[in-house]
């Protein structure tokens, strides 16, 4: 049975894609936003310019905040699709060599079972913010979506392999990757 292995962590090409694929897509993604705003939301303006450094020091904190609440529900939608396709499988969320992750070790999915689960966060969460953007325009939105889109790079590689590897119709996920199969692995 023919099957690929990722393990992203011993994989130094698929690393090095990863690492150019998140700068050139939090590039686009600010330069579409940024266009997104010009011509739609009119929210452009100077972003922490002449602010005193008690308010510039409380901003950087929120922003913080809000790129770590933005990862954590990124995450959670993660884990909540395994769960969808695996009600009884274990989810498990973690932080290792700067990517924070959820995974579902072990647990076998079909191939467009897997694509939802990959995709989701960056459907939800891109709508809502966008959705958020029309309903409190501040140009602060520009640079979350951007910095979450080029986040969203490990999961557009899934699905880059997933679109390069067509006859794979099964998923394993493992905590360092992925495993796709030719056919389910227990026939």
């Amino acid at each position: 049975m023919d099957k690929y292995v990722l393990d992203i962590f011993k994989d130094h090409k698929a690393l090095k894609t990863l690492n150019k694929w998140s700068i050139l897509i939090t590039l686009g993604a600010f330069i579409l936003f940024y266009l997104f705003e010009i011509l739609l939301t009119n929210t452009t303006g100077p972003a922490l310019l002449g602010w005193s450094p008690l308010e510039l020091f409380v901003s950087i904190i929120l922003i913080i905040l809000v790129i770590f609440l933005i990862i954590t529900v990124h995450e959670a939608i993660h884990g909540l699709f395994f769960k969808v396709f695996r009600p009884g499988g274990n989810v498990k969320f973690g932080y290792s060599r700067g990517m924070f992750y959820a995974t579902s070790s072990g647990e076998i999915f079909k191939r467009n079972e897997f694509k939802i689960i990959i995709i989701m966060p960056f459907i939800i969460i891109t709508a809502l913010m966008l959705l958020m953007w029309f309903i409190i325009p501040h140009a602060s939105f520009k640079y979350f979506l951007a910095l979450h889109t080029g986040a969203c790079a490990g999961d557009f590689y899934y699905l880059h392999l997933l679109h390069k590897h067509p006859h794979m119709q099964y998923v394993e996920d493992t905590d360092v990757g992925m495993t796709m199969y030719e056919r389910h692995p227990e026939e």
